[in-house]
């Protein structure tokens, strides 16, 4: 997972390593710019619907989300049954899972409420990662 930052196509002469229509996505962020949107860069081996609503994918085909508006967290406690139910009833508001050396579930951020009480319900520890 790295961080990018995205612009409105008003700097076609600056270096961009990505872009999706009239957005361009680089590695750098000025540091006056207030319209620099911040991104993650992921490896989804999942996606839901609602990655349109938290991200995108780009003309390269590279998986972006909106850093701001997401939450991410791996399991890190619980019997395993009681992960398979947590994790299926996590499911229905799921945006993408990254599976490269543990599994990471991106969640709306508005969700990270619902997803402690579903993880107390089902006694299972997320562990939320800063990003």
């Amino acid at each position: 997972m790295n961080i990018y930052y995205g612009f409105e196509n008003n700097l076609e002469s600056f270096p961009f390593v990505d872009r999706e229509g009239d957005f361009i996505i680089t590695e750098y962020c000025f540091e006056d710019s207030k319209e620099a949107i911040p991104l993650l860069l992921i490896k989804p081996y999942k996606t839901s619907l609602l990655l349109e609503d938290y991200g995108f994918f780009s003309e390269s085909g590279k998986c972006y989300l909106y850093l701001d508006m997401i939450c991410a967290f791996s399991v890190k406690q619980g019997d395993q049954k009681q992960i398979d139910m947590f994790l299926l009833q996590a499911e229905e508001e799921l945006v993408a899972v990254e599976n490269e050396t543990e599994s990471i579930y991106f969640f709306s951020q508005h969700n990270k409420p619902l997803i402690l009480k579903w993880a107390s319900s089902y006694q299972v520890k997320p562990e939320f990662i800063l990003l």
